[in-house]
């Protein structure tokens, strides 16, 4: 294998196994497991990025902005995309597709989620590289809670509240009576609605209000 690899890769091999199939990290959902070996070689930003997980001495400031530019590469990257915004942006493309709830899971980490699972893929990767490596577990990425160690997802929710409760209808009428679900929620139709799109009904921002039916 390594005579068909070139040294970089080589190089990095414990980087890609823990960033993504590892069982002492987490998996990022949708990402395929020849997903960071095919971006290795035909991305040079975010080769620069792996590079730092595998290079010892690094600060947890060091491995969050580099995971940065990791996972807007791994999950499809547009100029000025941050995590938040490209996890933003999958939010809305399946809220406007989906006819069942967007699960929360199937969508980019957050930043935080992101963060965490990026210190716990460095901690793994330099104790592979160095058996002798003392970097402390609870620095990075796992917490102690019954004398053993748990991995540390969050310290924040997965989407701003108003997403997480975000309802959308699909009504072929005006969107008048109840049987509208965003009326009926108490909600203004948006852009998400599938027909209105929360212009051209009567319970729009722009319309007057109306009495409940």
């Amino acid at each position: 294998m390594k005579t068909r690899l070139w040294p970089l890769i080589c190089h990095v091999l414990p980087l890609l196994h823990a960033i993504n199939i590892c069982d002492t990290t987490s998996r990022l959902f949708g990402v395929a497991k020849g997903l960071p070996l095919k971006k290795i070689k035909t991305d040079a930003d975010f080769k620069t990025a792996v590079e730092t997980f595998c290079t010892k001495g690094k600060t947890t400031a060091d491995i969050i902005a580099s995971v940065e530019r990791a996972l807007i590469s791994l999950y499809g990257r547009r100029a000025g995309d941050t995590r938040d915004m490209l996890r933003y942006k999958r939010f809305w493309e399946k809220v406007t597709s989906s006819i069942t709830t967007v699960r929360v899971r199937s969508l980019p980490p957050t930043s935080a989620a992101a963060n965490y699972h990026s210190l716990r893929v460095y901690l793994q990767v330099q104790d592979w590289i160095d058996t002798t490596c003392d970097l402390q577990p609870e620095m990075w990425g796992w917490q102690l809670s019954s004398r053993r160690l748990d991995p540390c997802i969050t310290d924040l929710p997965p989407a701003p509240e108003l997403l997480l409760k975000m309802i959308w209808c699909n009504c072929k009428s005006d969107c008048r009576s109840k049987r509208c679900t965003c009326r009926k929620h108490g909600l203004e139709c948006s852009l998400a609605s599938g027909e209105c799109k929360g212009i051209d009904c009567l319970n729009s921002p722009s319309s007057e209000p109306l009495a409940d039916y």
